[in-house]
């Protein structure tokens, strides 16, 4: 299981200027182990994704839930 750092007030603009599709939630940055940071986003059926530059990468969602409860 990777391991993410949240920030809901993270500058989540910065890693991605495209419109998001419909209905998605943006819910700030997420950083996966020490580096690769991106924007952090719910799909409408609840699939967790980070954006970077338009590529969307999914990402394992109980990993998310914990990092959001320690956030």
């Amino acid at each position: 299981m990777d391991k993410f750092t949240i920030d809901r007030n993270g500058p989540w603009r910065l890693y991605n200027s495209q419109p998001l599709p419909r209905n998605w939630e943006v819910l700030g940055t997420v950083t996966r182990g020490k580096y690769d940071t991106g924007a952090l986003a719910r799909t409408p059926i609840g699939v967790y994704v980070q954006i970077n530059a338009g590529a969307v990468r999914s990402l394992d969602a109980a990993a998310v839930e914990a990092a959001l409860a320690h956030e």
